[in-house]
C-alpha cells in the first residue's frame, strides 16, 4: 500500500476489479495516482496523466481507444501479485495455463481474441510488454509485477504503434523509472498455505544527472493440490525476481535509462486433475494396450471421485523452471520544442524446462515435458512531434528471434507402476515436436492526429499506417526413441541442414530434419474521429485493422503435414465510445462506456487432425468469424469518504465459417476463452475513526462474476470452464499511528469458490479431459515499511 493518502483519480476507457480502498476502487476503473507525469487539478481532485497507449503520455480520458490503466496502489492492494491475477481486474481479458504447460506459461485472450499453440513457430495474439520491449514469449512473465509505475492493457487491434500479432490487444508492463528522490521501502505478505513473499526497492539519485533504482521479489508458497501418491503439494511458488534501472540525464534535452531484469523459478509444477474418463472410447482407449485394465480405470475414477478438490493421485515427479533476463534501453533526444527522437533497445532471454502429468492419474496416459531456449532482438527509431495542427510520430521497428522448442511426451507407455519417471525420456516410446526456428520482422509506421477545430471545435481525427514484413524461418526434427516421425522427400529436399549438438540420445538427425521457410507481409492502419464535446465529455469512433504473421505446424507426423503453412489472420474493428465525467456538486459520476465490432478472418486455431495417422494436433486457418459486444464502467464518488464502482463486459462471439481439417464444419462452435459477460461491483469506505496524523483506515470488497467459457480450440462441452464468482475483502491502516507502516488484512476468493480451467482435453483420442483448479481461499496479513517517500 503506497502513500494511499493521495487521493488523485483519474478513469480509464476500460477497467478493473478487485478494487479495495477508495484509490483501489479508482485503480478499478484505470483512476491512478501520479507517476511522474503531469497533473492537473479538477475540482479537489487530481486528474492524472498515466498512459503511453499512443506512445506519448496523455490522460486516459482523452485517450481515444478502450484501455485500462492500473495504478499501483490497485496491483498491491488487490493482491495482484502474478501476471495471471490481471484478468480479474480487467474487463474483457482472460488468462490461462497455456495448452499442456506449467501455470509459468499463461496464454491470454481480450474480446475473445487468443492463441493456444505454444512453440516457437506460431505468435499470441495479445502482446505482453515489459517497459518498452515485447516478451515474444510469455514465459517468466508472471512475477513482473513488482515496484510499477502503472500496468495498461490496450484492447482491440494496436497494430499500428505496437507492431505485428497484436490484432486482440496489448498489455504493457511499466516498471518505475529512477528518480531524484533518495526513497526506499520493504515489504512482506505471510499468509496461509505457506505464503511468505518479501519485496524491496531502494532508489539512489547519482548526483544532479543520474538516478539508479533496484527493487527486489522472493514468492514462496507451499502450493495447494496435492499428490497422494508422492505425498508432495503442487501449485507452489518459489521465484525470485530482480530489476535494477539506470537514468541518465546529462541535461534538459536528452534522457537514457537502461533496465535489466531478472527472474528464476523451480517449483513442483501444476497439478492436472482428470475429471472425466472414457472407458467406451473403443480402440482409442489406452487402457486396451497397457498392462492396466477397464476395471482398474473405473476403480481410479471411483478414487479420484472421492477425493476432495485438491488432491489427486499422479505419481509423477513433476517440475517447472524457468530462467529469463532482459536488457533494455530507452533514449529520448529532445530537438527542440516541437520534435523528440526516441530509440529502444532490447534484449530477452528465456529458458524454461517443465514436465506434467496431464491425465493426473498413475496410468500413463500423457506426460509431457517442455524444453525451451529463446533469444530475441529489437530495435525501435521513432520521431515524435508537433507542427501548428498536427500531432506526429513516425518509425521503423526490426524484431529478431530465434530458439529450440522442444515439446516431449510419453502416450500409453508401458506402465512403470504408481512411481514414474522424471524425464519423458525414460519411456519406451517417447516421441519429440522438436522444432527451432527464427522469426524476423521489419515495419515503418506513420500516425498523426489532426486538430480539426478551425472546422468544428473539439473535433480531431487520427490517421496511422504500418507496413509489416515477415520473414519465419524453421528445422523441425520430430523424433521418436526409436524413429523419425516422418520420412524427407531427398528429392525435393537436396541440402540437409546443419543440427546442433546435444545430448539427447535422438536418431540420425540428417534424415530427420525439414527445413521451412516462408514470408509474409500486410499493412495495418487506424482512422479515427475524436470529438471532445465538453471539458468533461469525449465521444470517439475508431476503425483499425490487426495483422497476425502466418507460419507452419510443428506436431504433424508426415512431411506433408509438417508442409502446410497457415496464412497471417486479419482483425478489422469498429468502436464507439463515450468518456464523461459528471458533477453533483462535490459528488463524481464517471461514466465510460464502448460498444465494437470486429471482422476476423482467416482465424488461427489450434485443432485435432482425424486425416493424419496417427491423429495430431495442427495450427490451421478456421474460417471467418464476427466478434462484437460493449463495456460498460460506473465511478460514483458523493464525497472524499467513499467510492462505489461497477463495471459490465458482453461479449458476443460466434464463428460465420469454421472448417476443420477433415473438412467437417465447425461454425456453430463457440469461440474459445470468450466468456459471454463479465460483472464487477465494488465499494469502498475510509473510516473517519481517527486523526489523520494517525493515518488511515479502510475497508472495501469487491464481487467478481465470470459467466463461463470454452476452455479449447477443439470445442466439447466436457472441457468447458462453468460460470464462477470472485469475493475479495481487505482492510488496511496506512501510516499506522503516524509512522510509515503500513498494515493490511486480505481475504481473497472468500466464499472459497472452486473453480478449474482447463488443462487438457483428450476425450475421445486418449480417454480423458483434465483441468487445473485455481487458487481456494487465501487470507493474510501484508506489512510495508517505507521512507523518503512524499
Amino acid at each position: 500500500m503506497l502513500n494511499i493518502l493521495k487521493r488523485g483519480v483519474s478513469l480509464s476507457a476500460m477497467g478493473g476489479v478487485l478494487a479495495t480502498t477508495p484509490m483501489m476502487v479508482a485503480g478499478a476503473l484505470g483512476l491512478s495516482v501520479a507517476t511522474g507525469a503531469a497533473a492537473q487539478a479538477q475540482d479537489g481532485r487530481e486528474v492524472i496523466v498515466v498512459t503511453t497507449a499512443r506512445r506519448r503520455e496523455e490522460s486516459v480520458q482523452s485517450v481515444p481507444i478502450a484501455v485500462t490503466a492500473l495504478s499501483p496502489e490497485l496491483l498491491e492492494n488487490a493482491q495482484v501479485t502474478e501476471f495471471a491475477d490481471l484478468a480479474a481486474s480487467v474487463p474483457g481479458l482472460v488468462i490461462v495455463n497455456g495448452n499442456g504447460a506449467a501455470r509459468t506459461t499463461p496464454s491470454f485472450s481480450i474480446r475473445g481474441l487468443s492463441q493456444q499453440d505454444l512453440t516457437i513457430l506460431s505468435d499470441q495474439s495479445v502482446l505482453a510488454y515489459t517497459g518498452d520491449i515485447v516478451a515474444a514469449r510469455p514465459q517468466g512473465l508472471n512475477q513482473t509485477m513488482f515496484d510499477l509505475a502503472a500496468v495498461e492493457v490496450l484492447k482491440g487491434p494496436q497494430g499500428t504503434l505496437f507492431g505485428r500479432n497484436s490484432t486482440g490487444g496489448a498489455i504493457i508492463i511499466r516498471p518505475n523509472r529512477p528518480s531524484d528522490v533518495l526513497e526506499g521501502e520493504v515489504g512482506l505478505r505471510v499468509g496461509n498455505l505457506g505464503r511468505r513473499d518479501v519485496d524491496f526497492m531502494l532508489n539512489v539519485p547519482l548526483g544532479d544527472a543520474a538516478a539508479f533504482r533496484i527493487a527486489g521479489l522472493s514468492t514462496q508458497s507451499d502450493g495447494y493440490v496435492r499428490d497422494v501418491i508422492l505425498n508432495r503439494m503442487l501449485n507452489d511458488d518459489n521465484s525470485r525476481a530482480l530489476r535494477a534501472s539506470l537514468l541518465v540525464e546529462p541535461n534538459d534535452n536528452i534522457s537514457s535509462n537502461t533496465v535489466f531484469n531478472i527472474y528464476n523459478e523451480e517449483t513442483n509444477g501444476t497439478g492436472m486433475i482428470t475429471y472425466d474418463y472414457n472407458e467406451a472410447s473403443g480402440l482409442n482407449n489406452p487402457l486396451a494396450r497397457t498392462p492396466r485394465n477397464y476395471a482398474e480405470f473405473g476403480a481410479l475414477e471411483a478414487l479420484q471421485a472421492g477425493r476432495d478438490y485438491y488432491t489427486f493421485a499422479s505419481g509423477v515427479p513433476s517440475f517447472t523452471k524457468v530462467d529469463t533476463w532482459d536488457l533494455a534501453n530507452t533514449t529520448e533526444f529532445q530537438v527542440n520544442d516541437a520534435i523528440t527522437i526516441r530509440n529502444i533497445l532490447g534484449y530477452r532471454s528465456t529458458r524454461s524446462h517443465n514436465l506434467t502429468d496431464t491425465d493426473g492419474t498413475p496410468l500413463t496416459l500423457l506426460e509431457i515435458e517442455r524444453i525451451n531456449d529463446f533469444e530475441q532482438w529489437s530495435e525501435e527509431f521513432q520521431i515524435l512531434g508537433e507542427h501548428g495542427i498536427l500531432e506526429w510520430i513516425v518509425g521503423g521497428y526490426y524484431f529478431h528471434e530465434e530458439g529450440s522448442d522442444q515439446g516431449l511426451s510419453n502416450t500409453l507407455a508401458v506402465d512403470p507402476g504408481d512411481l514414474q519417471p522424471a524425464t519423458t525420456f525414460a519411456y519406451p516410446n517417447w516421441s519429440n515436436t522438436w522444432s527451432m526456428g527464427e522469426n524476423t520482422s521489419y515495419a515503418v509506421f506513420a500516425q498523426g492526429t489532426f486538430d480539426l477545430g478551425a472546422w468544428i471545435p473539439g473535433l480531431s481525427t487520427t490517421i496511422g499506417i504500418r507496413q509489416n514484413w515477415d520473414e519465419r524461418e524453421a528445422i523441425i526434427m520430430n523424433r521418436t526413441a526409436g524413429a523419425c516421425r516422418f520420412t524427407i522427400d531427398h528429392d525435393n529436399n537436396p541440402a540437409t541442414p546443419e543440427i546442433p549438438a546435444t545430448v539427447n540420445p535422438y536418431p540420425d538427425p540428417g534424415q530427420c530434419a525439414l527445413p521451412l521457410s516462408e514470408d509474409f507481409s500486410e499493412p495495418t492502419w487506424t482512422i479515427g474521429l475524436e470529438y471532445q464535446a465538453t471539458d468533461d465529455v469525449m465521444l470517439y469512433l475508431a476503425h483499425r485493422r490487426g495483422y497476425r504473421t502466418g507460419g507452419f505446424g510443428a506436431r504433424a507426423s508426415t512431411e506433408q503435414g509438417l508442409r502446410r503453412t497457415f496464412t497471417p489472420e486479419i482483425v478489422d474493428d469498429i468502436e464507439l465510445g463515450i468518456k464523461a465525467d459528471w458533477h453533483f456538486g462535490d459528488a463524481l459520476l464517471r461514466t465510460n462506456a464502448a460498444a465494437f465490432y470486429a471482422d476476423y478472418a482467416d482465424i488461427q486455431r489450434l485443432l485435432t487432425d482425424p486425416t493424419t495417422t496417427p491423429v495430431t494436433t495442427v495450427t490451421t486457418n478456421a474460417g471467418q468469424a464476427t466478434i462484437q459486444g460493449f463495456e460498460l464502467e460506473v465511478l460514483f464518488q458523493p464525497n472524499e469518504l467513499v467510492t462505489i464502482a461497477a463495471f459490465w463486459s458482453h461479449l458476443d462471439a460466434s464463428f460465420d465459417e469454421f472448417i476443420a481439417p477433415d473438412l467437417t464444419d465447425l461454425s456453430g462452435n463457440p469461440f474459445a476463452r470468450a466468456p459471454e459477460d463479465t460483472l464487477s461491483f465494488s465499494g469502498d469506505f475510509i473510516l473517519p475513526i481517527i486523526d489523520p496524523m494517525r493515518g488511515e483506515i479502510s475497508v472495501g470488497g469487491t464481487y467478481y462474476h465470470n459467466s463461463g467459457f470454452s476452455g479449447n480450440d477443439n470445442f466439447d462441452p466436457r472441457q468447458t470452464v462453468p460460470s464462477f464468482d470472485l469475493v475479495n475483502l481487505r482492510a488496511g491502516w496506512d501510516n499506522f499511528m503516524g509512522s510509515p507502516v503500513d498494515v493490511g488484512l486480505f481475504v481473497n476468493n472468500a466464499t472459497d469458490e472452486e473453480y478449474s480451467f482447463v488443462g487438457l482435453g483428450l476425450f475421445n483420442a486418449l480417454a480423458f479431459n483434465s483441468s487445473v483448479p485455481q487458487e481456494p481461499r487465501t487470507y493474510g496479513v501484508t506489512l510495508r515499511y517505507h521512507f523518503g517517500q512524499e
